[in-house]
């Protein structure tokens, strides 16, 4: 009976250490300012100036308004580009943070999944800060900024989903709920803002229009806020586990 017992007592997963929970509340609190900053900026394309756009002028949805991706004839629009570049920046920081959080849980991962989950972390974290960059560039200068002309840039976005959506799975197998955030922030990718306006928001509103479907930008912030959520989520159930 004592073998089962010491058995049983070493299967049992070490309590987290305080930098797991100290990097979980971290992670939370700058996904959710960002989802906030993401959320202001699009209510500043579709309420503000929206409700100043008349019926004989461009429409609001015309690409020319777009600050998520700027590109092409851009015209940008007062507390879009600037909001959404810091979001964007903080939530490279908050995946950085939540690769600390996992490294502060090394107990319950290999060697091996903590350095593919740094590098797919890393490659990942680079893409929002690259596509926060290109936003807060953008709206300085008042056009697309030359990074768009780079295939770096383009590639550099790819390789960030592709590494998001690997760190994800990753993570799940390790901290399903920090799995979980990862997975939400595939929605505020370049390819979730496109997921997002064909098919999310256009079953909310009941259209894809043909430049950008209404309130793309806030099903895209939602993501980060669902994001935020589960890391508080995440940070509650580390914390129970330390009680124990």
């Amino acid at each position: 009976m004592m073998l089962f017992d010491k058995l049983g007592e070493s299967a049992r997963p070490a309590p987290p250490r305080k930098a797991a929970l100290l990097f979980a509340a971290l992670t939370a609190v700058l996904l959710l300012a960002s989802a906030a900053l993401q959320l202001r900026a699009s209510a500043a394309r579709w309420i503000d100036f929206g409700s100043t756009v008349g019926p004989h002028e461009l429409s609001v949805e015309s690409d020319q308004y777009d600050y998520y991706l700027p590109y092409g004839e851009f015209f940008p629009l007062a507390n879009t580009g600037f909001p959404l570049g810091i979001a964007m920046i903080l939530q490279a920081l908050a995946l950085l943070c939540l690769l600390a959080a996992l490294g502060a849980l090394r107990e319950r991962t290999s060697r091996a999944v903590l350095f593919t989950a740094l590098l797919l972390g890393v490659l990942a974290a680079l893409g929002f800060a690259l596509q926060g960059l290109h936003a807060l560039l953008s709206a300085l200068e008042r056009q697309p900024s030359a990074l768009l002309d780079s295939q770096l840039f383009s590639l550099a976005l790819l390789i960030g989903f592709l590494a998001l959506c690997a760190l994800s799975i990753l993570c799940f197998f390790s901290i399903p709920l920090l799995g979980l955030a990862a997975a939400f922030l595939l929605g505020s990718t370049l390819v979730g803002y496109y997921l997002s306006s064909y098919l999310l928001t256009a079953l909310l509103t009941g259209y894809v229009s043909h430049d950008t479907t209404p309130g793309t930008e806030t099903t895209v912030a939602l993501s980060t806020a669902a994001a935020s959520i589960t890391m508080l989520a995440a940070l509650i159930s580390l914390a129970c586990q330390r009680r124990k």
